[in-house]
């Protein structure tokens, strides 16, 4: 008689949510894949920036709070885990930025505080939703598995990571985070590498982790693709699906369209995703109407998983100029849609498409404009020669969500010991409820607090019904802010704080660059920096009386006996907010706003 279902729990920093419903998608099809199978329960611990400004000393102290105060949250909010109909999901609230006072590895020892309160809410029977894992599984090794180790130890249950960082040589270029690398590694059962390519790579960059290593690609929801007919499709158009950054070989892509366009002016371009910024898409826009493309290339937003399979069953031809991928999740939607991939020889999507590329597209080699539109053009000539059921099967074997998810549910039995888990299983929470239990009825009067209004203009992106029922507390500003909200309190801070705003507009510059920025953009890297007086002041003063108002405001909507709970967004509305939750006068949520946004009620 099989046992009851492994309780897996998945740490992922990369997770989809209402701020980025594209990054870490696939992880949450991997976890999607797992629920499938009936014979894993997961649940997702993601994170929740509150990003840091000011000095070095402001920046240590707000971390601080932001431990302090959350550890309680997460130790005693009754809703955690946002449970549903679809797979529970934590959003624990971490320090986003340089903390000076937690050193070269602040970022996962920011998140190893908060997974230690999530540990110290199972150990001590809090969590009712959510049953102690068996496993814990976190996707890459710095810095969620390093935070996930410490928890798998205090929980006494198997570590199992994923790596699929592209960047793990610039990170263990700093002693302390290869260290920290190198014993997480030798603490989990077993290191899965995405593709041969990366694994070839943390081979050669740390020989320690060979032993621990196999590798289990990423899953494709072949389900969630249509494999269209060539007929159904728009003649000559080409895509692309992903950031628009330098890295990821656009501007090879958009000459070698150009050299196409010239001999084929019926050939378009759509490129669907987003650039890191602003400057940079005006760039693209640029380099666009340099080249003759203006009504040949469309730039288009991030789309959702329904609107990129519409794309992929609608164009002509993927192209994916990447010269270097650790496994190219988009390429291998292409497949599943029945879509042709042209694509530059860069590791992970070269394995995608496997040992004779010319069946399935083309592989060029990177970074060549001419190599890449002679095979545009040569492909072009002969779509009539690919099935789309072929190219789906290429792929379905080796990548497909249900082969993906058998071998990982065969490792984590293996770690377990091989055998069936008992219904008393590993410190199952007691009493165990379903996913979609109901909460305690009553809601609190709920705040959001977000005093970069810049920020606050992000609230847009919650469900309709939790807005309506959500008091914003902010600073008095230009941005527009969502106009069916319960209520909002302004409040006159000024200059001093625009944290978000700015990393957007300036960005987070190495080297020479950072000279560069603070020429073109001094009160914004001021305001970062801390080099402008008054933060702490305004922060204790206005911004601490606009909390009050607006918490006030949101016990007054929800009814006589609420409770505000105050929902903060980043590090200056932890300063602000704390008084008020140090003084009892109100409940702190266990997440910002991706946690807000997981909320339907």
């Amino acid at each position: 008689m099989p046992g009851r279902p492994i309780t897996l729990l998945v740490v992922a920093g990369w997770y989809p949510s209402v701020l980025d419903p594209v990054a870490g998608r696939f992880v949450a099809d991997q976890v999607e894949a797992l629920a499938a199978t009936g014979r894993v329960r997961p649940s997702v611990a993601s994170f929740d920036p509150a990003d840091l400004i000011g000095s070095g000393r402001l920046r240590a102290e707000t971390a601080a709070a932001i431990r302090r105060l959350s550890a309680a949250a997460i130790g005693h909010h009754p809703d955690v885990f946002a449970a549903g109909p679809g797979v529970p999901v934590a959003r624990l609230p971490i320090a986003g930025g340089r903390d000076p006072a937690a050193g070269q590895a602040h970022s996962a020892a920011a998140r190893a505080a908060a997974l230690d309160a999530l540990a110290d809410r199972w150990l001590s029977g809090g969590e009712t939703v959510v049953p102690r894992p068996d496993v814990v599984h976190a996707h890459t090794v710095y810095p969620d598995g390093v935070a996930a180790a410490a928890l798998a130890r205090r929980l006494g249950c198997p570590l199992v990571l994923t790596e699929h960082a592209s960047f793990v040589g610039r990170l263990i270029a700093e002693p302390a985070v290869r260290a920290a690398y190198v014993e997480t590694v030798r603490a989990a059962v077993r290191l899965i590498a995405v593709s041969r390519t990366l694994a070839a790579e943390l081979v050669a960059a740390l020989p320690e982790v060979g032993p621990h290593l196999t590798v289990i690609p990423n899953a494709i929801r072949l389900d969630a693709f249509r494999p269209a007919a060539h007929a159904e499709r728009r003649p000559d158009e080409l895509l692309f699906v992903g950031y628009r950054k330098a890295s990821k070989g656009i501007d090879t892509l958009l000459e070698a369209v150009a050299r196409v366009h010239r001999e084929r002016p019926t050939v378009t371009l759509r490129l669907i995703g987003a650039s890191p910024s602003e400057a940079i898409e005006t760039g693209w826009r640029r380099r666009i109407a340099g080249l003759g493309l203006a009504d040949a290339v469309r730039l288009e937003p991030v789309a959702d998983r329904a609107g990129v399979a519409a794309a992929l069953a609608s164009a002509s031809l993927f192209v994916h100029p990447s010269p270097r991928e650790t496994f190219g999740v988009v390429a291998a939607e292409a497949l599943a849609a029945g879509l042709p991939v042209v694509a530059a020889d860069s590791g992970g999507v070269t394995e995608i498409l496997g040992p004779d590329p010319e069946r399935v597209g083309a592989i060029v080699p990177p970074n060549d404009p001419a190599a890449l539109a002679a095979a545009i053009a040569r492909t072009l000539d002969r779509l009539d020669t690919f099935d789309p059921r072929a190219l789906r099967a290429s792929i379905a074997e080796r990548v497909g969500a249900d082969a993906v998810a058998d071998q990982l549910v065969a490792l984590y039995r293996d770690a377990l010991g091989g055998g069936a888990l008992e219904d008393a299983g590993t410190g199952a929470s007691a009493p165990e409820a379903e996913p979609g239990v109901q909460r305690p009825p009553g809601r609190p009067g709920r705040v959001l607090v977000a005093l970069d209004r810049g920020r606050a203009a992000l609230g847009d992106r919650l469900a309709p019904e939790v807005r309506a029922g959500l008091v914003l507390a902010t600073a008095a500003g230009p941005e527009v802010l969502p106009a069916d909200l319960g209520g909002v309190v302004e409040g006159d801070l000024r200059e001093r704080i625009r944290s978000v705003s700015d990393a957007a507009a300036i960005g987070r510059p190495q080297g020479w660059r950072r000279i560069a920025r603070a020429v073109r953009h001094p009160l914004a890297v001021a305001r970062r920096r801390g080099w402008l007086p008054g933060l702490r002041r305004a922060l204790d003063g206005e911004g601490l009386q606009t909390v009050r108002l607006a918490a006030a405001e949101a016990s007054r909507l929800a009814g006589p006996a609420a409770r505000p709970e105050l929902v903060c967004v980043d590090g200056v509305d932890y300063l602000a907010a704390e008084p008020m939750i140090a003084g009892g006068e109100a409940d702190l949520a266990p997440g910002g706003l991706r946690w807000l946004g997981d909320r339907r009620d």
